[in-house]
């Protein structure tokens, strides 16, 4: 309750709003309006918060005030769905109009906020491109506020979709709404996975996999109770060398002094 902070799906960032005596958790969805009319944004946590402040740092803008409308109902998840569909309908025009401009640019998908007032276009990019007489072309045809949101891999893949290595339908495309901080290459190594070869550890846009955050910390703690790599255990079978360390299935691999033999043993 009290404040909380959410992220709008049009442009990705993040802003610390009232919610008054709502309990509002990560993940949900609720409307609010911000500078441009009634948007649904995500509730994400503070943390997204502090990193997007850190990156802005001096160059960080005042951001207009953003005020809590109400956690999204059924009602308007389904009126949401249908502004879904309406959006999917302008993609066509729009890449005709990229088409007409020459734009290097590839069209992703497209958002109508809640009152109908903007229209946004999400597109992928090799670099920075001059849209300005698109947005004027597009703005000219639907009558609406136009946004256009170059966004990177991680996005693009939560989009389109797809099939993780898990054989699972990917984790951004079926519950994942941009609450979770970025995944870093240390969160592997708390897993021992950054020796594996980045194939390992990296999803289908190319990037770390979300799910090397899931259950970290559990990761970290069972990491502190376990010996050290390099470190002398003794074992049942006897003495040796500690080798190599499994968090997931809290236990290690010991290389006994005798014979050489590999043995694994339970934290």
């Amino acid at each position: 309750m009290g404040n909380v902070y959410i992220k709008f799906k049009s442009d990705g960032q993040v802003q610390e709003i009232d919610s008054g005596n709502h309990e509002l958790l990560a993940g949900e969805e609720v409307l609010v309006e911000g500078e441009y009319g009634l948007e649904i944004a995500f509730v994400v946590q503070k943390e997204l918060f502090l990193q997007q402040k850190e990156e802005e740092g001096r160059d960080a803008k005042e951001k207009k005030a953003v005020v809590f409308i109400r956690k999204l109902n059924e009602s308007d998840k389904e009126k949401a769905k249908k502004l879904n569909l309406v959006a999917k309908d302008f993609l066509e025009e729009c890449r005709g109009k990229i088409a007409k401009y020459d734009l290097p640019m590839q069209l992703i998908d497209a958002d109508l906020s809640f009152d109908e007032k903007k229209l946004t276009f999400y597109f992928t990019a090799p670099s920075r491109v001059d849209f300005r007489l698109l947005v004027s072309d597009l703005a000219h045809t639907f009558k609406k506020v136009i946004r256009l949101q170059q966004i990177g891999s991680r996005d693009e893949a939560r989009y389109l979709g797809g099939v993780g290595r898990c054989g699972q339908l990917l984790c951004c495309k079926r519950f994942l709404k941009g609450n979770l901080e970025s995944v870093t290459l240390d969160m592997a190594t708390v897993q021992n996975l950054s020796g594996s070869g980045s194939n390992r550890v990296t999803g289908v846009c190319g990037k770390l996999m979300c799910c090397l955050k899931y259950e970290l910390e559990n990761y970290k703690d069972t990491k502190k109770n376990m010996p050290e790599i390099r470190s002398e255990y003794k074992t049942p079978s006897g003495k040796g060398i500690v080798i190599s360390q499994n968090v997931v299935k809290n236990s290690i691999s010991v290389k006994l002094d005798e014979g050489g033999q590999i043995v694994e043993v339970k934290c």
